[in-house]
């Protein structure tokens, strides 16, 4: 029997999820790999598949984690390579990573290497990949102006180091002095306390009416429409996610004057499979910005599983700055 985190209904993450002692999981199928987790980072899609509103929605029960740092246990035919191994890897949903043991496709695992230990690892593979998609679907170059909502979560903190590492300028936008106080340690130029102002106003007067090349928006919502007074001639925005709900529907016609772009992005639900060779490339350009102190992941919490539960809500609510971690192994 292993321990697993079990939704087995749809819910606020404090109230639905449990830890579980399961039949250990079949062994590995052809191209399949088993890990011992060591680490899994939260993200706030976890938040979203307890509730029932993640865009893929598998019926319960459902086990969130979708980020992992674990050792090679077992492996099937034509994965033998990898056994003993320490990896990251993406479980595809519902068997996420929340548990003692996770199996998952060969193909979507990847060597951590030896200067990054496993808490910092698990922050690495959604948020950073995540943000370095991002600024490439931008088009984020050197001079750039970015302007990166909830600069101070997982997401925010990592596209603020990645677009630093490009040499463009970054403005961010967070609740409250102690996360502004994190935007401005991670490279922000500008960060803006959207409880105390108007972040709309604030770009403006930052820019002196000419606007962001660049707007990273993890929030959506009203956020997302406001966003959209933000941007310079030609400017882009990333959708990233909905943290703050839906966005409303936009008129075409409003991004015609400006000539502006909106830019949808899902990395876990797409690249992973469609654009391997592009993952892999980014995880050889991120380790490498890691050795060189460009990345630094923002782990500001690690808890063991049984608190899992509680650091989602935490999460869902805005309580927490950074990256949380769960310590599984050990623990």
């Amino acid at each position: 029997m292993i321990r697993r985190l079990v939704a087995h209904r749809d819910g606020e993450p404090a109230d639905v999820l449990t830890v579980a002692e399961v039949p250990d999981d079949p062994p590995p199928g052809p191209g399949e790999v088993t890990l011992a987790v060591d680490t899994v980072g939260l993200n706030f899609l976890d938040v979203m598949l307890c509730r029932g509103t993640y865009p893929v929605r598998p019926d319960p029960p459902v086990t969130p984690g979708v980020e992992v740092a674990g050792r090679v246990v077992a492996a099937g035919p034509g994965a033998d390579h990898l056994l003993g191994q320490d990896v990251l890897a993406c479980p595809a949903l519902p068997h996420g990573a929340l548990g003692d043991r996770v199996t998952v496709e060969a193909g979507l695992t990847v060597p951590r290497p030896a200067g990054i230990g496993p808490v910092e690892a698990a922050a690495l593979p959604v948020t950073y990949q995540t943000a370095w998609f991002a600024l490439e679907r931008a088009g984020v170059r050197a001079g750039d102006l970015v302007l990166v909502h909830a600069g101070a979560g997982g997401v925010g903190i990592a596209a603020t180091q990645l677009a630093v590492a490009r040499r463009a300028r970054v403005i961010c936008t967070a609740g409250g002095p102690e996360k502004v106080a994190r935007c401005r340690e991670n490279g922000a130029s500008l960060a803006i306390d959207y409880h105390a102002t108007d972040f709309v106003e604030q770009v403006r007067e930052a820019t002196r009416g000419t606007g962001v090349d660049v707007v990273l928006d993890p929030v959506g919502g009203d956020v997302f429409t406001r966003s959209l007074d933000c941007l310079a001639f030609e400017g882009r925005i990333v959708v990233i996610g909905a943290a703050g709900g839906p966005p409303p529907p936009v008129d075409p016609m409003r991004l015609t004057a400006a000539n502006t772009t909106v830019i949808g992005l899902s990395w876990g639900s797409t690249y992973p499979w469609r654009r391997p060779d592009a993952v892999r490339d980014a995880y050889a350009q991120l380790f490498d910005l890691h050795a060189a102190g460009a990345v630094r992941p923002p782990v500001t919490r690690v808890v063991p599983l049984h608190e899992a539960p509680r650091a989602l809500s935490d999460l869902a609510a805005g309580r927490t700055v950074g990256k949380i971690i769960v310590q599984v192994g050990g623990s």
